[in-house]
């Protein structure tokens, strides 16, 4: 997990997987990109945004994506997860108001 501190993890909140996917998607301004597909057998999604500017992740199909309308990651190290807690297996998308890249995670399986 992103930031996690030892002891503050209950073995409840804990996913195991055995394949993932490790990628960067680039994006460009006021443009809508698919990330992830629908996934049922998805534990685990970790998006990271190192650009300097704002990027607005969307649990939706990217025709859905409108700027600043869904979960914001924050430029310099933003993130946001997928976990047992708050398990989502539907698309993902993001969008920008300017170029920029997000790094992601997907662990299924």
């Amino acid at each position: 997990m992103i930031n996690n501190v030892a002891g503050l993890i209950s073995s409840s909140s804990v996913s195991s997987f055995s394949k993932s996917i490790n990628s960067k998607v680039n994006l460009t301004p006021n443009t809508p990109v698919g990330i992830l597909n629908s996934n049922s057998k998805r534990k685990y999604a970790a998006f990271i945004n190192n650009s300097q500017v704002d990027i607005t992740l969307v649990l939706e199909d990217k025709s859905k994506a409108i700027i600043d309308e869904g979960i914001v990651i924050k430029g310099y190290g933003g993130s946001y997860e997928i976990t047992l807690l708050n398990l989502y297996t539907g698309k993902v998308s993001a969008i920008s108001a300017a170029i920029t890249h997000l790094s992601f995670v997907e662990g299924f399986e």
